[in-house]
């Protein structure tokens, strides 16, 4: 009877984690392709066409981390959506949190050095970029939970193995 119930509370969860992270998925997309379409508008005005590019391009490199996150929860999504239909230790769901874990890592960095590292290395200011630690924290931190999902894949992965050999003494 516990299992039931584990299994209801399991399914409600991931409709709620779908609902919300196709929220910021939705949001996250509308606001980087706005900024992409704001960047690129004095295109449509004849304006200088080089900076319209250049200035839609940055937009471009500025907005990976929050496609590499958006990634991310799109990989999360299925793997709860598994989870929602009972599929709990297996190979797919751990290879799915370790990509997880792996966007976000990579988002994490490209913030960390490209991102972050982008304007001051444009204006010369590269030693007001170092001193600006909490900006680094911020995105290291996201970095460390990626590689905490990684690692928390493989352990899926490992107990869905021992699961399986359990399976096939019974």
């Amino acid at each position: 009877m516990a299992a039931v119930a584990e299994q209801a509370r399991l399914k409600r969860e991931a409709r709620i984690f779908r609902a919300v992270a196709n929220m910021a998925i939705g949001l996250t997309l509308f606001s980087v392709g706005a900024g992409i379409v704001a960047a690129a508008s004095p295109l449509w005005k004849g304006g200088d066409a080089s900076r319209a590019l250049r200035d839609a391009g940055l937009q471009v490199v500025l907005a990976a981390p929050a496609l590499f996150y958006v990634a991310g929860l799109w990989r999360a999504l299925q793997v709860f959506r598994r989870i929602g239909s009972g599929e709990m230790l297996t190979p797919q769901n751990s290879k799915g949190l370790s990509g997880v874990g792996w966007l976000l890592a990579a988002g994490a960095v490209w913030s960390l050095t490209i991102s972050e590292g982008l304007q001051p290395a444009q204006t010369g200011q590269l030693a007001l970029y170092l001193s600006e630690a909490a900006v680094g924290a911020r995105d290291l931190t996201l970095a460390a939970l990626g590689l905490a999902l990684v690692m928390i894949g493989r352990v899926w992965s490992a107990a869905a193995r021992l699961k399986a050999e359990n399976d096939s003494f019974v």
